[in-house]
């Protein structure tokens, strides 16, 4: 390492030093050495929460939500990034939700999508349900119907943009090549446009899946009580009236935090495949 290289290490140690001060710290108040209900070493607490299957169906569930979300958003991204590349105003409309915080995501989802919401009271009005309250359940919902569909929206710009951009720098010069040696548009997409925007966007694709596997606003708003989301899993542990449950947060929170990291590892190594060698 140069000298030149010290600067950027220490500001990456600075901004790292948060994360890994909060590890600790929750590494030691979830064996019992310190915080809140701290009755000295045990791995008990460590043991049930990671043996117990509520903490298991809360990760597999938060996987397949955020798995489904990041899925359809990505394949959403790329049609919408081929067809407004070259359009202004198309461009715009399809960064606007970027603007759209989370939460109001969720609370327009909730007057969206709920039972006695707006699409409810239009099925009613139209008379293909005999009640607002016999719509199909969207929200709190097993499936999290309407979670999945709230994350593709707010997943969708940012998705959408890092493609266009891929589009704009690799794959103008390919297409054309393609189609002046005969290539079909159906042949040029699947043979040049979606290799160049799979291998630029899988980065950010692994980078938009950690951030909705992390989230807790929409999930507080719009996912079922079972199973449990994790995010909701690490915050009603929290704030259990029963104090020794309070290291059981830790545990779950030092999990999360593993997952993000597995996350991050796998966002550098693809990231490293992506870039042209020397």
């Amino acid at each position: 390492m140069s000298r030149r290289d010290l600067p950027g290490l220490l500001a990456a140690v600075v901004v790292a030093s948060p994360v890994l001060i909060g590890a600790v710290y929750s590494t030691l108040a979830a064996v019992g050495l310190v915080g809140v209900g701290a009755q000295g070493f045990t791995l008990e607490r460590v043991i049930d929460t990671l043996t117990s299957s509520e903490t298991w169906s809360g990760v597999a569930w938060t996987f397949a939500t955020a798995g489904a979300a990041t899925a359809v958003a990505v394949a959403a991204a790329f049609v919408l990034a081929v067809r407004v590349r070259d359009r202004r105003f198309g461009q715009v409309m399809a960064m606007l939700p970027m603007a759209v915080p989370h939460v109001a995501a969720a609370l327009a989802a909730l007057l969206m999508f709920g039972q006695s919401g707006l699409l409810s009271r239009l099925t009613y009005a139209l008379g293909l349900t005999t009640a607002p309250a016999d719509f199909q359940p969207l929200v709190y919902d097993r499936a999290g119907v309407s979670l999945v569909l709230t994350f593709v929206w707010k997943e969708l710009p940012y998705l959408t943009l890092t493609a266009m951009a891929v589009l704009l720098v690799d794959s103008r010069e390919l297409e054309e090549v393609a189609r002046t040696l005969g290539a079909t548009a159906r042949q040029t997409f699947w043979r040049v446009t979606w290799p160049q925007l799979w291998r630029g966007t899988a980065p950010a694709v692994i980078a938009a899946f950690a951030f909705l596997v992390g989230q807790y606003e929409m999930p507080a708003l719009l996912a079922p009580s079972n199973p449990t989301a994790l995010s909701i899993l690490i915050y009603e542990r929290a704030v259990d009236p029963n104090l020794l449950r309070r290291g059981e947060a830790h545990v779950l929170g030092l999990l999360a935090l593993s997952i993000s990291g597995l996350l991050v590892v796998a966002h550098q190594w693809w990231r490293a495949r992506a870039e042209p060698g020397p």
